[in-house]
Formats: structure tokens, C-alpha cells, sequence
């Protein structure tokens, strides 16, 4: 299991004017946290900073907590049912490590915590330079009322930007200075460096995330987790990137990562491929295990479950959408416009954009726009699956949302935020919009940094999801069969003697 934490701009602001004084001495407060769990790697998200009263703490140098500031803080944790964060401040950069003292104080904190809470401390550090270290201290498996560290591998600072600690223990910096001579003159080592241990999800490996995928892996990043059911087929092979004729029948996912491995500049790729949807739990937990998310699906569902993602659990979502307009016999193109855009904290949703409707994404859950008898009622605008695309469009959207990636994570110049950015092909224009806000009553906003704790579950059962991946099972025993006749008669007579062995063994006991 990885760790990592989540803390959002305005708490790291006044965190950092409260730890970091201007006399050099330490300092220490408590916070409140909410769990965001993935299938690899448990977050927290910073939610309430508990700042100390008089006669709470003693500063001298070595700064020191009273027993009623603990006893104020895990009465406030019970209440709101959230975890418990203890943070103090190094006179020093960078990543921090712990002393003795330390150590000390966040084990003995730890029983109280859980006792209280049920969720383990969270203890962090603040460096001078702003670089957040973490670590969460478990229940020992074996021995009671005993705890271990875990560090986390990265402390991410979310606002307009995303900012990331990492734990140089735990998370290497990958990177090439010969295979990315041009890249590095571009941003330096420190910014390569950074990018190379970003944890990336495509969602979505069509048209337009197998080309994010390639430009990806040729700037260096080197840690993909790849979400698609889908199958590659003859029709795809006009519009998919590094997809060939012997991958048709073959699971996108597994043939992107095969062309993310032959065009990485970085030493060393790990790619993980989910075979499911993100609208499936196997898909989205996994993508709560990525710092960035690029949405790549045109469907309204699965765009629900990335707002979703981007708010409640805090991972900053690029999306793009192709939209081709043709006469009613597909013979002539009248126009073609793409838009691009980061979704998250501190920028409206892709509801408010007006990328999905909630309506259209139950008629998908429930599979009414899979449906021919239900989309023949449907015109485009009421959420018809559109099909209509040319390769160009889709390479031109995917160096959009990787751009976007860009500002996000760089701020080149301080500038983060691009805002939604609209190409017209028959005009040859781009419009910016910065000015975009969620409505009043946004649900998304109003879940927040809720993690685990929204109380909403998005993800579900997905029938055509099931389906692509049974097929693709058939045909790869009929191909096993074919190939090794013998070979799988023996393993099945095999398997059987091995129930029959253990169901004999089940009526002896």
C-alpha cells in the first residue's frame, strides 16, 4: 500500500503563515483530515485546521502541545468523524526526516487517535521552501497497542496549481538526460524530475488518450494507470495511435501499453491496465490512485464519475471533446470544433461547462443509451452517441489536454490556468474562456474534499463493460484450445482431481 496526502491551497496558506515564524523557531497545530482510498494508495484530505488557543502550547524553540489542546482537538475530530492531522514546522527545506522527539510524540498520539477516530494520525511536516513531508502511523498487525510509521511517497497542494512533495525514498525521479536532452533545455532537471514521478491515469485509451499516452511517455512521465473496457477493432485503426493489425481482438489497454513501453524516453515505465470502466469499482478505485486524470471518454456517465473524482476526492481532471457536424448522409463535413479544459478545485465542473448532463448520465447507467430502440427518439443534443471523427482532430485535443496537463502541474511564467480553450477547424480559431464559474447550487461543490465520506456512490454494474471483456475471454480459450489441444485437456483433468482431492478432504474433517 502507498500513502499520500491532499491538502488544498487556501489550508496550506494559512498552515505555512502559522508554521513557518518569522523568530526561527518551530511551531505545531492540529487539523482534521478525510480518508480518499484507492486500490493501491490511501490519500488524505486536509479538512479543518485547528489552530491552538492560549495555554494550548509552549514555544521554546522546541515547541511542545498541552494535554487540553488534545483533548479540544480529538472532541472536534469525534464530532465531525474525521481523522486526526498533527503538523509542526522544520527550520529547514525540503522533504523532512524525524527526530527523536518526533517520533516519540507521534507514537504516543496514536493509540488516543484511533481510540477516538478510528482512522490513523496523519503526522506532517512543513519545511521552510514549503515542501510538506507525511507519514501515517498504523495499527501493528501482530502486536497490540503498538503502531508503525508509513511514510507517504508524495504531499500534493492543490489550488489553480498542483503542486507535489516527493519522498525521494520512495518515489525515484526517472529520467534520461540523453533521450531527453531537448526536453530538459526546455524546463531543467528539477521540473523534469517532478514530472517523471507524477502518477498519470488515462481514461479512456480511443482516439484521442492513445495519442496522450504517446506524447506522454516521449516527455518522460513514467508512471501510467490505463482505464478502458473496450476492445481494438479493424474500424479503430484510422484514429488510434501505436495500434496495429495483430492488436484487433486484443484489450486497448494492453496494446496502448505496449506503445507507451516502445516510445518512453524514461528509464523506467510502470504501467498499470485496467480492463474495466471508471464507472466500474475496479476503475474507479483505480483512478484514485493517479495525481492527474485525463478524461478521454464522450460519454455522459463516465464524465459524472470524473467530476465526481475531481471534487469529492481533489484529483485534478484535464477533459477534452470532439464535436464533427456533417450533412444527414455523412458526405460532407460542415464544421468541426474541440474544446479542452482542467476541472477541480478552485474551476467550474464539467456539468456547469456543460460537458455532461446528470439526466443523460442515468439514462446511461441504466442503459437506455445503449439501447437502439430508446436512441432513435434521441436527437444529438439529448445525448446521442456521436461517432463521427478524423485523426488530425483527435492528435490536435490530445496536445490540448496535455498542455493543459502543462500549466497545471508547471505554471510557466505563474500561470496555471489557461481556461477553457475551444478550436474551431473551419474558422482556424481558438476561443479562451477564463470566466466560467459552477453555478450557485453545484451538487460537486458542495462535496468538496469529501474523499470517502460524500456519501455517494457513482460507480456501478456495467453490462456492455461485462460483455467486451467476456468475449475477449472466449476467444482467448478457443485460441488456448486451439494451440495446445493436449496441454488444456490435461490442466482440466487436473483442476478436477484437485476438487475432487478437496472435497474429500472437507468430509474427513
Amino acid at each position: 500500500m502507498k500513502y499520500s496526502v491532499i491538502i488544498p491551497e487556501d489550508i496550506h496558506a494559512a498552515l505555512y503563515e502559522h508554521l513557518i515564524r518569522d523568530d526561527g523557531q518551530e511551531d505545531l497545530c492540529f487539523a482534521t483530515y478525510v480518508p480518499s482510498n484507492g486500490k493501491n494508495r490511501q490519500s488524505a484530505i486536509l479538512s479543518k485546521i485547528i489552530f491552538p488557543l492560549a495555554g494550548e502550547r509552549n514555544v521554546h524553540y522546541n515547541v511542545g502541545f498541552l494535554p487540553n489542546y488534545l483533548e479540544r482537538v480529538v472532541g472536534i475530530a469525534k464530532e465531525r468523524k474525521e481523522g486526526v492531522v498533527f503538523l509542526h514546522s522544520h527550520p529547514a527545506p525540503g522533504w523532512q526526516g524525524m527526530s527523536n522527539d518526533d517520533v516519540v510524540a507521534e507514537e504516543r498520539l496514536s493509540p488516543t487517535v484511533m481510540g477516538v477516530t478510528n482512522l490513523p494520525l496523519l503526522g506532517l511536516t512543513l519545511g521552510t521552501d514549503e515542501t510538506w513531508s507525511g507519514r501515517f502511523w498504523t495499527k501493528h498487525v501482530t502486536q497490540k497497542r503498538k503502531y508503525e510509521r508509513q511514510w507517504c511517497e508524495s504531499v500534493r497542494v492543490l489550488g489553480k496549481r498542483l503542486s507535489v512533495s516527493y519522498n525521494d525514498n520512495l518515489l525515484f525521479a526517472n529520467f534520461d538526460s540523453k533521450k531527453q536532452l531537448r526536453t530538459i533545455s526546455a524546463w531543467g532537471n528539477k521540473t523534469q524530475e517532478d514530472l517523471s514521478r507524477l502518477r498519470i491515469g488515462i481514461v479512456g485509451v480511443g482516439s484521442v488518450g492513445s495519442i496522450v499516452a504517446e506524447i506522454l511517455a516521449r516527455t518522460g512521465i513514467s508512471n501510467f494507470t490505463l482505464i478502458d473496457f473496450d476492445t481494438v477493432e479493424e474500424k479503430n485503426l484510422d484514429r488510434l495511435t501505436n495500434i496495429y493489425n495483430h492488436d484487433i481482438g486484443r484489450a486497448k489497454v494492453q496494446a496502448a501499453a505496449d506503445g507507451i513501453r516502445r516510445s518512453a524516453t524514461s528509464p523506467n515505465i510502470n504501467i498499470n491496465c485496467i480492463e474495466y470502466s471508471i464507472c466500474e469499482k475496479e476503475g474507479f478505485l483505480a483512478a484514485l490512485d493517479c495525481d492527474i486524470l485525463f478524461c478521454c471518454v464522450d460519454r455522459p456517465w463516465p464524465r459524472q464519475v470524473l467530476n465526481f473524482i475531481a471534487y469529492a476526492h481533489m484529483i485534478p481532471v484535464i477533459d477534452g471533446g470532439i464535436m464533427v457536424r456533417t450533412n444527414l448522409k455523412n458526405t460532407t463535413i460542415k464544421g468541426a470544433d474541440w474544446k479542452a479544459q482542467t476541472v477541480g478545485y478552485k474551476r467550474a465542473c464539467l456539468e456547469c461547462l456543460g460537458q455532461f448532463k446528470t439526466e443523460n448520465a442515468n439514462l446511461e447507467k441504466h442503459g437506455y443509451l445503449d439501447d437502439p430502440n430508446y436512441i432513435v427518439g434521441l436527437s444529438r443534443e439529448e445525448g446521442a452517441d456521436v461517432h463521427e471523427n478524423v485523426f488530425v482532430f483527435s492528435s490536435h485535443l490530445a496536445s490540448l489536454e496535455v498542455l493543459q496537463m502543462l500549466s497545471l502541474f508547471i505554471a510557466p511564467s505563474g500561470i496555471a490556468d489557461v481556461g477553457q480553450q475551444m478550436h474551431h477547424f473551419v474558422l482556424g480559431t481558438m476561443d479562451v474562456d477564463k470566466s466560467k464559474h459552477c453555478d450557485e447550487n453545484c451538487f460537486f461543490q458542495s462535496i468538496l474534499g469529501r474523499g470517502d465520506f460524500s456519501n455517494v456512490t457513482v460507480w456501478g454494474s456495467h453490462q456492455i463493460a461485462e460483455q467486451f471483456r467476456q468475449n475477449r475471454n472466449q476467444v482467448t480459450e478457443k485460441i488456448e484450445v486451439a494451440e495446445h489441444p493436449q496441454g488444456s485437456n490435461a490442466f482440466s483433468k487436473i483442476i478436477k482431481l484437485v476438487l475432487v482431492w478437496f472435497n474429500w478432504r472437507k468430509k474427513i474433517e
